[in-house]
């Protein structure tokens, strides 16, 4: 599940640049133009920019057919919104008040005409080409597996919807989350890292794989245990190109006791909606362990050691035969036949790769040659520019060491040659430019 850069394929990594050029301008494929896509928009929470949220959709270049506002009562100004947004084919549909995703759960059989769904929480906004593009991540060429799910780039903004500089705390927390990608690892090891895709605005999918894999409706973040269903199955897509803005919520120096048991909740949450998978599937295996491991150094907070003591205290709650059944499978699967890849690496003394810290060094390493690029094309210029000089090419002329420099008469190290010099008999120089009377 390697994320290769340049094609927008399933586990691959496609570059902003080219996911503007191979769309940038062009009508939506053929089968992009018939299927058809509902966006739900839910309203539980009444958040500012609900306006400014709905217009993204009105300028998308792939228009919704549909857009769903989920309305559990708590928003009165929501049959107004058909009447502002006539340009929107908006259905309002009327939830009994409780957990979003049970709600959205509740809503899939009303959204049956419609291959792909997409979310927009209030305060979240589509860039225009959104929709258009994540469709296009769904035509993998023939032979490869089509996406279940597809998460996209995020643009951190403020409160009043400006980008975030790159050195808000904010946003420098989620360009973290997003450089071991960056830096070519495997997608399980990255969102073992952190949780990169944010909010639930960020998810697209097929309808069929909502079907089968259901919303999580235990859990607080459903949307994370939603990404991770899919990704850890094979069945998900990342587009680098920033298609969604985001008001991120502030870094979190330490997790509270609430936030741990909500964490530790998800998990054992994908665990149980990944059980029949695990037992049949060596890749979902193998995804799973690849993100366990790598979310020992996760920046999203999750406590793999105590996840580890609660699956600890679970085997050995389970009974003999269920024990010897899960041993015996566990042996005869493809990767107890093989040793692990780092253990070549560990007995050759090197140790484990921590992919955050070595993203982080590797982006660092890239600033510096950046920056030492852009100084030396500035003394470039500046040294072109002093060989237009008249005062620098007499300055030369006459010998002056700096002058002679700049206009690369000598080396750096090699003493510059004096000019013409003749000696008195007092043993003194007297010098001169060349051809000129003696004094």
């Amino acid at each position: 599940m390697g994320l290769e850069l340049y094609d927008i394929v399933l586990y691959e990594w496609k570059p902003m640049v080219e996911a503007t050029n191979s769309n940038g301008g062009s009508a939506p494929k053929p089968s992009q133009a018939r299927a058809k896509v509902a966006i739900v928009v839910p309203l539980f929470r009444r958040l500012p920019g609900l306006r400014e949220s709905l217009t993204s959709l009105a300028s998308q270049t792939r228009p919704p057919d549909l857009v769903v506002l989920l309305n559990d009562g708590s928003n009165p100004e929501t049959e107004t919104l058909q009447a502002e947004l006539p340009e929107l084919p908006i259905e309002v549909m009327e939830v009994e008040s409780g957990s979003l995703p049970t709600a959205i759960n509740a809503v899939m059989a009303n959204l049956a005409p419609y291959e792909f769904l997409g979310f927009l929480q209030t305060g979240d906004r589509y860039a225009p080409r959104r929709i258009e593009s994540c469709l296009a991540a769904f035509e993998t060429p023939e032979g490869k597996r089509p996406p279940g799910l597809v998460v996209t780039g995020l643009r951190p903004i403020d409160s009043r919807g400006q980008p975030l500089s790159s050195d808000d705390p904010r946003a420098a927390h989620l360009a973290r989350l997003w450089a071991p990608g960056e830096g070519g690892a495997e997608l399980a090891d990255w969102l073992g890292c952190g949780h990169f895709p944010g909010p639930l605005s960020n998810i697209f999918v097929r309808r069929a794989h909502f079907l089968t894999n259901p919303l999580p409706e235990s859990t607080a973040d459903f949307h994370q245990a939603a990404v991770l269903i899919a990704a850890l199955q094979g069945q998900m897509a990342v587009l680098s190109e920033a298609l969604l803005d985001h008001y991120p919520p502030t870094p979190p120096r330490e997790a509270t006791p609430r936030q741990t048991t909500e964490n530790l909740q998800l998990h054992l949450s994908v665990l149980a909606a990944l059980g029949d998978r695990l037992s049949v599937s060596p890749e979902t295996r193998r995804n799973t362990a690849a993100y366990h491991r790598a979310a020992w150094n996760s920046l999203s907070g999750t406590r793999e050691d105590l996840f580890q003591q609660i699956i600890l205290q679970l085997a050995a709650a389970a009974g003999p035969e269920d024990s010897e059944d899960v041993l015996s499978s566990t042996l005869r699967s493809h990767e107890a036949l093989n040793p692990p890849a780092h253990w070549e690496a560990l007995l050759g003394g090197q140790d484990p790769l921590d992919l955050v810290a070595y993203a982080d060094a590797l982006r660092r390493t890239h600033q510096k040659l950046d920056d030492a690029e852009e100084e030396k094309e500035r003394l470039e210029k500046i040294a072109e520019a002093a060989q237009d000089s008249g005062w620098v090419r007499f300055g030369a002329w006459i010998g002056d060491r700096s002058a002679r420099r700049i206009m690369e008469l000598e080396p750096k190290d090699k003493a510059p040659d004096q000019p013409a010099t003749s000696r008195g008999s007092n043993g003194e120089a007297e010098t001169g430019p060349i051809g000129s009377p003696r004094q």
